[in-house]
Protein backbone atom coordinates (compact mmCIF):
# COMPACT_ATOMS: atom_id res chain seq x y z
CA UNK A 1 0.00 0.00 0.00
CA UNK A 2 1.08 3.53 -1.36
CA UNK A 3 -0.01 6.91 0.05
CA UNK A 4 -2.57 7.42 -2.32
CA UNK A 5 -4.23 4.28 -0.98
CA UNK A 6 -4.56 5.92 2.33
CA UNK A 7 -7.66 7.42 -0.06
CA UNK A 8 -10.19 4.98 0.44
CA UNK A 9 -8.96 4.83 4.14
CA UNK A 10 -11.19 7.16 6.76
CA UNK A 11 -8.06 7.48 9.31
CA UNK A 12 -10.50 8.26 11.78
CA UNK A 13 -10.89 4.05 12.15
CA UNK A 14 -7.27 4.22 13.48
CA UNK A 15 -7.98 6.96 16.34
CA UNK A 16 -11.07 4.10 16.71
CA UNK A 17 -8.77 1.43 16.89
CA UNK A 18 -6.52 3.31 19.04
CA UNK A 19 -8.60 4.15 22.02
CA UNK A 20 -9.83 0.23 21.50
CA UNK A 21 -6.33 -0.90 22.13
CA UNK A 22 -6.18 1.43 25.57
CA UNK A 23 -9.94 0.52 27.04
CA UNK A 24 -10.32 -2.75 25.88
CA UNK A 25 -13.97 -1.90 26.06
CA UNK A 26 -16.72 -0.21 23.42
CA UNK A 27 -18.46 1.66 26.07
CA UNK A 28 -15.69 2.88 27.82
CA UNK A 29 -14.16 3.53 23.98
CA UNK A 30 -17.43 5.40 23.29
CA UNK A 31 -16.94 7.52 26.23
CA UNK A 32 -13.69 8.39 25.66
CA UNK A 33 -14.19 9.01 22.10
CA UNK A 34 -17.07 10.99 22.57
CA UNK A 35 -19.15 8.37 20.28
CA UNK A 36 -22.15 6.16 20.59
CA UNK A 37 -21.73 2.45 21.23
CA UNK A 38 -23.08 1.98 17.99
CA UNK A 39 -21.03 4.58 16.36
CA UNK A 40 -17.65 2.36 17.39
CA UNK A 41 -19.46 -0.47 17.05
CA UNK A 42 -19.69 0.14 13.38
CA UNK A 43 -16.22 2.24 13.03
CA UNK A 44 -14.79 -1.46 14.57
CA UNK A 45 -16.70 -3.72 12.13
CA UNK A 46 -15.05 -1.11 9.52
CA UNK A 47 -11.61 -1.78 10.70
CA UNK A 48 -12.02 -5.76 10.44
CA UNK A 49 -13.00 -5.16 7.00
CA UNK A 50 -10.50 -3.52 6.51
CA UNK A 51 -7.89 -5.44 7.64
CA UNK A 52 -9.60 -8.87 7.10
CA UNK A 53 -9.28 -9.72 11.00
CA UNK A 54 -11.03 -9.39 13.81
CA UNK A 55 -8.90 -7.51 15.81
CA UNK A 56 -11.04 -7.83 19.03
CA UNK A 57 -12.38 -11.41 20.78
CA UNK A 58 -15.10 -11.17 23.34
CA UNK A 59 -13.80 -12.85 26.60
CA UNK A 60 -14.78 -12.50 30.15
CA UNK A 61 -12.56 -10.01 31.09
CA UNK A 62 -13.27 -7.09 28.15
CA UNK A 63 -12.45 -7.39 24.55
CA UNK A 64 -8.99 -9.24 24.00
CA UNK A 65 -6.47 -8.04 20.78
CA UNK A 66 -5.75 -10.60 18.17
CA UNK A 67 -2.05 -11.07 17.13
CA UNK A 68 -2.86 -8.82 14.10
CA UNK A 69 -4.09 -6.02 16.19
CA UNK A 70 -0.72 -6.23 19.11
CA UNK A 71 0.89 -6.43 15.81
CA UNK A 72 -0.57 -2.95 14.39
CA UNK A 73 -0.79 -1.44 17.90
CA UNK A 74 2.68 0.14 18.04
CA UNK A 75 2.84 1.47 14.55
CA UNK A 76 -0.68 3.32 14.68
CA UNK A 77 0.09 4.52 17.90
CA UNK A 78 3.24 6.23 16.51
CA UNK A 79 2.14 7.02 13.97
CA UNK A 80 -0.87 8.94 15.35
CA UNK A 81 1.52 10.69 17.76
CA UNK A 82 3.68 11.56 15.08
CA UNK A 83 1.00 13.64 13.01
CA UNK A 84 -0.71 15.21 16.39
CA UNK A 85 2.98 16.52 17.10
CA UNK A 86 3.29 17.79 13.18
CA UNK A 87 -0.38 19.69 13.51
CA UNK A 88 0.21 20.89 17.01
CA UNK A 89 1.62 24.54 17.48
CA UNK A 90 5.32 23.77 18.08
CA UNK A 91 5.60 25.17 21.00
CA UNK A 92 8.33 23.75 23.64
CA UNK A 93 7.10 22.16 26.61
CA UNK A 94 8.41 24.88 29.50
CA UNK A 95 9.07 22.85 32.69
CA UNK A 96 9.25 25.96 35.04
CA UNK A 97 5.53 26.97 34.55
CA UNK A 98 4.26 23.75 34.40
CA UNK A 99 3.01 21.85 37.56
CA UNK A 100 2.89 18.57 35.85
CA UNK A 101 3.84 15.74 38.26
CA UNK A 102 5.87 13.32 36.52
CA UNK A 103 5.78 8.78 37.74
CA UNK A 104 9.31 7.49 37.13
CA UNK A 105 9.09 3.68 37.93
CA UNK A 106 12.61 1.77 38.49
CA UNK A 107 14.60 -0.08 40.69
CA UNK A 108 16.22 1.39 43.93
CA UNK A 109 20.06 1.29 43.47
CA UNK A 110 18.77 3.17 40.21
CA UNK A 111 16.71 5.39 42.40
CA UNK A 112 19.64 5.94 44.47
CA UNK A 113 21.61 8.03 41.48
CA UNK A 114 18.23 9.32 39.94
CA UNK A 115 16.26 10.70 41.99
CA UNK A 116 19.00 13.13 43.80
CA UNK A 117 20.81 13.86 40.46
CA UNK A 118 16.70 14.93 39.15
CA UNK A 119 16.12 16.97 42.52
CA UNK A 120 19.58 19.03 41.76
CA UNK A 121 18.38 19.75 38.32
CA UNK A 122 14.92 20.95 39.28
CA UNK A 123 16.57 23.15 41.70
CA UNK A 124 18.85 24.96 39.98
CA UNK A 125 16.85 25.11 37.03
CA UNK A 126 13.77 26.31 39.51
CA UNK A 127 11.33 24.18 37.23
CA UNK A 128 8.17 23.78 38.33
CA UNK A 129 7.54 20.13 37.69
CA UNK A 130 7.36 17.38 40.03
CA UNK A 131 8.94 13.89 39.90
CA UNK A 132 6.81 11.09 42.09
CA UNK A 133 9.04 7.55 42.17
CA UNK A 134 7.72 3.90 42.09
CA UNK A 135 9.71 0.87 42.38
CA UNK A 136 9.76 -1.78 39.47
CA UNK A 137 12.72 -3.59 38.14
CA UNK A 138 13.71 -5.63 34.78
CA UNK A 139 10.85 -8.60 35.50
CA UNK A 140 8.38 -6.40 36.29
CA UNK A 141 8.41 -3.39 33.35
CA UNK A 142 5.63 -4.45 31.28
CA UNK A 143 3.52 -4.67 34.60
CA UNK A 144 4.32 -1.42 35.21
CA UNK A 145 3.71 0.93 31.83
CA UNK A 146 0.52 -1.34 32.02
CA UNK A 147 -0.44 1.59 35.11
CA UNK A 148 -1.82 4.30 32.78
CA UNK A 149 -0.18 6.51 35.60
CA UNK A 150 3.58 4.97 34.87
CA UNK A 151 5.51 7.68 32.36
CA UNK A 152 8.43 6.27 32.49
CA UNK A 153 10.57 2.92 33.22
CA UNK A 154 14.14 2.47 33.80
CA UNK A 155 15.59 -0.69 34.72
CA UNK A 156 18.83 -3.40 33.69
CA UNK A 157 17.67 -3.89 29.76
CA UNK A 158 15.31 -6.58 29.83
CA UNK A 159 16.88 -9.78 27.60
CA UNK A 160 13.83 -9.41 25.48
CA UNK A 161 11.03 -6.69 25.03
CA UNK A 162 8.31 -8.77 23.10
CA UNK A 163 5.72 -6.03 23.33
CA UNK A 164 5.21 -3.80 20.10
CA UNK A 165 3.17 -0.72 21.75
CA UNK A 166 6.78 -0.10 24.37
CA UNK A 167 9.66 2.11 23.35
CA UNK A 168 13.12 1.62 24.92
CA UNK A 169 16.64 3.40 24.72
CA UNK A 170 19.69 2.24 26.46
CA UNK A 171 21.11 5.69 28.93
CA UNK A 172 24.53 4.04 30.41
CA UNK A 173 26.47 0.89 31.28
CA UNK A 174 26.77 -0.24 34.30
CA UNK A 175 29.53 -3.04 36.26
CA UNK A 176 29.35 -4.21 39.93
CA UNK A 177 31.61 -3.93 42.46
CA UNK A 178 31.70 -4.46 46.37
CA UNK A 179 30.84 -1.76 49.37
CA UNK A 180 31.70 -2.37 52.89
CA UNK A 181 31.82 -0.03 55.88
CA UNK A 182 35.74 0.03 56.64
CA UNK A 183 34.86 -0.02 60.96
CA UNK A 184 33.28 -3.25 60.70
CA UNK A 185 34.90 -4.87 58.36
CA UNK A 186 38.94 -5.02 58.76
CA UNK A 187 39.64 -5.66 54.95
CA UNK A 188 41.99 -3.48 52.70
CA UNK A 189 40.87 -2.30 49.07
CA UNK A 190 41.01 -3.91 46.80
CA UNK A 191 39.45 -6.51 48.38
CA UNK A 192 41.05 -9.88 47.95
CA UNK A 193 39.93 -13.16 46.26
CA UNK A 194 39.90 -15.06 49.50
CA UNK A 195 38.60 -12.18 51.54
CA UNK A 196 35.56 -12.22 49.43
CA UNK A 197 35.33 -15.49 49.40
CA UNK A 198 35.55 -15.89 53.15
CA UNK A 199 33.79 -13.24 53.68
CA UNK A 200 29.99 -13.06 55.30
CA UNK A 201 27.70 -11.48 52.55
CA UNK A 202 24.45 -9.47 52.46
CA UNK A 203 22.61 -10.60 49.34
CA UNK A 204 20.42 -8.52 47.36
CA UNK A 205 18.11 -9.99 44.43
CA UNK A 206 14.71 -9.41 43.62
CA UNK A 207 13.48 -12.73 45.39
CA UNK A 208 15.74 -12.38 48.16
CA UNK A 209 16.56 -15.69 47.57
CA UNK A 210 19.35 -16.47 45.01
CA UNK A 211 22.08 -13.71 42.86
CA UNK A 212 24.20 -14.11 40.47
CA UNK A 213 27.56 -13.96 42.73
CA UNK A 214 25.69 -17.66 44.27
CA UNK A 215 26.21 -18.53 40.46
CA UNK A 216 29.50 -17.47 40.02
CA UNK A 217 30.97 -19.07 43.13
CA UNK A 218 29.18 -21.88 42.90
CA UNK A 219 30.71 -22.87 39.02
CA UNK A 220 34.03 -22.34 40.96
CA UNK A 221 32.79 -25.08 44.21
CA UNK A 222 32.84 -22.17 46.57
CA UNK A 223 29.54 -21.75 48.65
CA UNK A 224 29.21 -17.79 50.11
CA UNK A 225 28.23 -17.53 53.52
CA UNK A 226 24.99 -15.22 53.08
CA UNK A 227 22.89 -15.20 56.77
CA UNK A 228 20.51 -12.35 55.38
CA UNK A 229 19.18 -11.57 52.26
CA UNK A 230 16.99 -8.35 51.18
CA UNK A 231 14.86 -7.78 48.06
CA UNK A 232 15.59 -4.31 47.62
CA UNK A 233 18.47 -1.91 48.34
CA UNK A 234 17.16 0.27 51.03
CA UNK A 235 18.53 -1.55 54.12
CA UNK A 236 21.77 -1.87 52.50
CA UNK A 237 23.83 0.92 54.59
CA UNK A 238 22.02 0.31 57.90
CA UNK A 239 23.25 -3.60 57.60
CA UNK A 240 26.81 -2.81 56.68
CA UNK A 241 27.19 -0.04 59.25
CA UNK A 242 26.49 -2.81 61.73
CA UNK A 243 28.07 -5.59 60.60
CA UNK A 244 31.28 -7.47 59.16
CA UNK A 245 29.50 -7.81 55.99
CA UNK A 246 29.94 -6.71 52.42
CA UNK A 247 28.06 -6.89 49.55
CA UNK A 248 28.40 -7.14 45.43
CA UNK A 249 25.94 -4.66 43.99
CA UNK A 250 25.91 -2.13 40.82
CA UNK A 251 29.23 -0.32 40.79
CA UNK A 252 27.09 3.44 40.43
CA UNK A 253 24.52 2.64 43.55
CA UNK A 254 27.58 1.64 45.63
CA UNK A 255 29.27 4.83 45.07
CA UNK A 256 26.39 6.75 45.59
CA UNK A 257 26.01 4.85 49.21
CA UNK A 258 29.46 5.31 50.18
CA UNK A 259 29.86 8.84 49.39
CA UNK A 260 26.28 9.50 51.42
CA UNK A 261 27.37 6.70 54.96
CA UNK A 262 31.15 6.78 54.52
CA UNK A 263 31.53 3.81 52.93
CA UNK A 264 34.03 2.01 50.96
CA UNK A 265 33.83 0.22 47.87
CA UNK A 266 36.07 -1.71 46.51
CA UNK A 267 36.33 -4.03 42.22
CA UNK A 268 34.99 -7.13 42.58
CA UNK A 269 38.31 -9.64 43.11
CA UNK A 270 35.89 -12.32 40.50
CA UNK A 271 35.24 -11.18 37.47
CA UNK A 272 31.69 -10.06 36.61
CA UNK A 273 29.45 -8.74 34.16
CA UNK A 274 28.87 -5.39 32.84
CA UNK A 275 25.10 -4.71 31.68
CA UNK A 276 23.02 -2.08 30.25
CA UNK A 277 20.13 0.66 32.11
CA UNK A 278 17.65 1.54 29.72
CA UNK A 279 14.72 3.48 29.82
CA UNK A 280 11.07 2.27 28.85
CA UNK A 281 7.72 4.23 27.67
CA UNK A 282 4.53 3.30 25.47
CA UNK A 283 4.30 4.14 22.04
CA UNK A 284 1.00 6.74 23.03
CA UNK A 285 3.91 8.74 24.35
CA UNK A 286 6.35 8.98 21.68
CA UNK A 287 5.57 12.75 20.22
CA UNK A 288 4.21 14.31 23.53
CA UNK A 289 5.78 17.67 24.34
CA UNK A 290 6.21 16.79 27.50
CA UNK A 291 7.38 13.10 27.62
CA UNK A 292 9.78 14.02 24.91
CA UNK A 293 10.89 16.70 27.57
CA UNK A 294 10.79 14.02 30.23
CA UNK A 295 13.14 11.21 28.20
CA UNK A 296 15.44 14.25 26.80
CA UNK A 297 15.81 15.37 30.49
CA UNK A 298 16.70 11.80 31.81
CA UNK A 299 18.87 10.94 29.49
CA UNK A 300 21.12 13.78 30.07
CA UNK A 301 22.17 11.84 33.34
CA UNK A 302 25.32 9.96 33.37
CA UNK A 303 26.90 7.88 35.85
CA UNK A 304 30.08 9.54 38.20
CA UNK A 305 33.02 7.64 36.88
Amino acid sequence: MNVNDLRSIDLNLLVVFHVLMQERNVTRSAAKLNLSQSAVSAALARLRATTDDPLFERSQTGMQPTARALELAGPVALSLGNLAKTLAPSTAFNAQDSQRTFHLAMSDDIETVIAPWLLEQSLAAQWGVRFAFHQTHSHRYAESLSDPTIDLVLCATPAEIGVATIRTQTLFTGGYCCLFSPTQLAAGTPLSEQMFREATHLRVSHTAQRGFIDDLLESSGIQRSVPVSLSHFAGVTAVLANTPTLVTMPDYAAKALANAAGLTTSPTPIATPRFTVSMMWRATNESALDHVWLRETVAGYSPAK
